[in-house]
């Protein structure tokens, strides 16, 4: 038999076999953030798209928080929404005026008043900033973790 013959079969045959097998633990994945993604949009109308934060959650042994300062414009209207359908286990966010170590904090939102949702949105108009903790509870630290999609929108 040709050997150029049988390498031009071989060649598209392993590197078919390494794309089957490559794509097949992509697809595992808990985290699909287009979907994500596509679904906060449809809570973000009819405020315009301003931007999207996908954040990765891993359970650990001890609840921890995570913070996240948000910038905005006096005198624009925002939507915020939260899609956290790939989380395996609930967290609990909520959103304040101040970061965590001012002693004016005041809690804007707290998605603890909404037992097994799983998409939240809040307005807010007339401040510079706002800081969204996310609070992670105690979990399995070898199972996996997940996703949750953060999405900004303005008037």
């Amino acid at each position: 038999m040709n050997t150029k013959i049988f390498y031009s079969i071989i060649k598209p045959l392993v590197f078919c076999n390494f794309l089957l097998f490559a794509c097949a633990f992509q697809s595992d994945s808990p985290c699909d953030a287009k979907a994500l993604k596509e679904k906060a949009q449809k809570q973000l109308e009819p405020y315009t798209y301003d931007m999207a934060k996908l954040t990765r959650i891993a359970y650990k042994a001890k609840p921890w928080l995570k913070e996240i300062e948000v910038p905005l414009f006096i005198g624009e209207k925002y939507r915020l929404v939260f899609n956290a359908e790939a989380l395996p286990k609930a967290i609990d966010i909520t959103i304040y005026n101040h970061d965590k170590d001012s002693k004016k904090r005041k809690v804007l939102f707290s998605s603890k008043d909404a037992a097994n949702k799983k998409m939240f949105s809040f307005d807010v108009s007339f401040m510079r900033k706002v800081f969204v903790d996310y609070e992670i509870p105690t979990g399995d630290s070898t199972a996996a973790g997940g996703c949750l999609v953060f999405m900004l929108g303005y008037k």
